[in-house]
């Protein structure tokens, strides 16, 4: 059977630099490693510019430059998606192709002109009607989602699913397959296929996607299931895929993320992790979250894009380049990850929280001509965010 498999590789732009070195060393040292050992092993790779300006600034260059060369090679097909992971379903459509264009610019400058992503990865697999239209007028080919999000079970994997529109093909991942792998459930490639053929039949294809980090850092010992499953299975990139298997099928994907299932989508109840109703952070962190873009937006001198450029970034005045400022603080401060760690669903990271907290404070304070009514708001949000969430859970991360 081919087998296509997709890594998502990302660090949130609040990372801590010593839990960063650990997880370069524990996982994509050896990732990169292990591909350039198997010219055979391919792999379809989402690694957003919010890593890659973080590999290049604390001197990972030569990771950059292994991937680099894989790609050149034909073993590594990369991935559009938004620069710093922001759940596209929740930002205007203005928002998401400006974190798609950053994302771009950001990783031709640090990759080469190698990077040139036909299919597209939306974080957290956050995918809705607004994200694929989104998608495909930004010039993608194909989009991945979530198996749980098509309309009609099961999904059928000896064919490629495609809007109505037939703009935008639609790639499903194998949830129980891609689980089976980053949680550990089969010790070794025999038993990944004993399980692939209680899901499959012999003429359809495996489609998994899964963290790069499950492998070093989240699993230590599952580098060894990785070579066994590239030394017992043919290897394609989903682009390679997609030209293997002509059959096509319409599908309107239901709105979803990677944390739900079937049911779940059905009911509308989508964003567990990241907007749960019962949770006494999350309507606090949106309200902030929307104040940002709100503020930073609501600027009434807004310069044009091309003039963010350096180079006659000379000619802004100093509330422009205020505004240039704020913006950019912006666009990091819309990584979902900050949600996440405050969803006690059942993780709890109080330091994360409250630097992810800092910068959209950052963002709004930032910007010019911010009334006092928008500047107390937005400070109470952050105290209460904060200070709320070590009350609740307590003032160490909780993991697992």
């Amino acid at each position: 059977m081919i087998w296509a498999p997709v890594l998502h590789i990302y660090q949130p732009p609040t990372q801590f630099p010593g839990i960063f070195k650990k997880i370069v060393e524990e996982s994509y040292v050896p990732l990169i490693s292990l591909l350039s050992r198997n010219p055979q092993a391919k792999v379809t790779v989402n690694i957003p510019a919010s890593l890659t300006e973080q590999l290049s600034n604390l001197g990972y260059s030569d990771l950059l430059d292994g991937i680099r060369r894989l790609a050149e090679r034909g073993q590594v097909e990369f991935l559009g998606t938004a620069a710093y992971h922001p759940l596209l379903t929740r930002i205007p459509f203005s928002e998401i192709s400006r974190q798609v264009k950053l994302n771009e610019e950001i990783n031709r400058d640090l990759i080469g002109e190698i990077y040139k992503p036909h299919g597209f990865f939306p974080p957290e697999m956050g995918y809705s009607e607004k994200v694929g239209d989104a998608v495909a007028e930004l010039g993608y080919d194909w989009v991945l989602a979530e198996n749980c999000s098509s309309p009609k079970q099961p999904v059928h994997y000896d064919r490629i699913y495609e809007l109505p529109s037939g703009k935008l093909n639609v790639l499903y991942r194998h949830k129980d397959l891609s689980l089976a792998i980053a949680f550990g459930r089969v010790a070794n490639a025999s038993e990944f296929l004993g399980l692939v053929k209680k899901h499959l039949k012999e003429d359809e294809f495996i489609l998994t996607a899964m963290d790069g980090e499950t492998f070093g850092h989240h699993r230590k010992d599952s580098f060894e299931l990785l070579r066994d499953l590239y030394t017992s299975l043919e290897s394609v990139t989903v682009s390679d895929l997609i030209l293997k298997f002509p059959k096509r099928n319409k599908t309107t994907p239901m709105e979803s993320t990677w944390a739900v299932n079937y049911e779940e989508c059905k009911k509308g109840l989508i964003y567990p992790r990241w907007d749960n109703a019962g949770s006494p952070l999350h309507p606090k962190q949106w309200e902030l979250f929307n104040l940002a873009l709100t503020v930073v937006n609501g600027y009434v001198y807004q310069i044009p894009v091309k003039m963010l450029d350096s180079k006659v970034r000379g000619n802004l005045s100093p509330d422009q380049k205020q505004w240039v400022k704020a913006r950019k603080l912006l666009d990091k401060a819309l990584h979902s990850d900050q949600f996440w760690w405050a969803s006690r669903n059942p993780i709890w990271h109080p330091k994360m929280v409250e630097r992810g907290t800092k910068l959209l404070l950052d963002a709004i304070l930032a910007t010019p001509d911010i009334s006092k009514l928008e500047i107390k708001r937005a400070s109470e949000l952050y105290e209460e965010i904060t200070t709320e969430g070590i009350k609740l859970y307590g003032d160490k991360p909780i993991t697992g």
